[in-house]
């Protein structure tokens, strides 16, 4: 197995940087119950612990199956995928849609993580929040899916459509394009591909379709 280990150094530069927030307030909430007297702030400061405690088990439970090996296993599936992305959703003003009621079945291994990696960077195109729809072309090896992404203010850096196909240089990766780059390494791994554009203003198309 062969390891880049700036990408590695960027992916957990971008993990960290995703917890600095939650950890550090949860920190400071500790801090003001030890100091505190007044049971107004007390409550606050213990919500404000308890609120971004949560917000850093999402965090860890999501990157676990995007970036880490437990995506990879074979129990890894849709249902999971879904949950995790929910999750990690929420308090960002992007809501996820069209989520089938039955999960599809046969997919291969590797597809829920991909599925969960590419929500997480298309809710990072929608500066301002909006809606992500989903929908999942077919069923078993030839399964495919598409996010759909509206909301006022779209944001696409020019980089990510190469870093999606797996085919541009690394020599410009930084801590934010590095998941685009994983998505695609990752799609290309389980022998799909990705195509992403804009179809109208405010709307982001997103396409993950199985190699003929």
């Amino acid at each position: 197995m062969k390891i880049d280990l700036a990408i590695l150094e960027l992916t957990v530069s971008r993990f960290c940087h995703d917890l600095i927030s939650p950890i550090g307030a949860v920190n400071n909430g500790l801090e003001l119950l030890e100091d505190e007297q007044d049971p107004e702030l007390v409550a606050e400061a213990r919500a404000l612990a308890a609120r971004s405690a949560r917000r850093a088990s999402i965090l860890l439970q999501a990157y676990r199956c995007a970036l880490g090996n437990a995506g990879n296993q074979a129990s890894f599936g849709f249902g999971e995928a879904i949950k995790l992305a929910r999750d990690f959703l929420e308090g960002w003003r992007v809501i996820l849609a069209g989520v089938p009621a039955m999960s599809p079945s046969d997919l291969p291994t590797g597809f829920s993580k991909l599925l969960l990696v590419s929500i997480i960077l298309m809710s990072e195109t929608l500066a301002r929040g909006g809606d992500l729809l989903l929908v999942v072309d077919g069923e078993g090896p030839g399964a495919g899916f598409r996010l759909i992404a509206e909301g006022q203010q779209i944001v696409l850096a020019d980089d990510y459509k190469p870093l999606l196909a797996a085919n541009a240089s690394t020599a410009n990766l930084d801590a934010r394009n590095v998941l685009a780059y994983l998505t695609g390494l990752l799609a290309a791994r389980i022998r799909m591909k990705i195509d992403l554009g804009q179809s109208g203003p405010g709307r982001l198309e997103f396409l993950a379709s199985a190699h003929a």
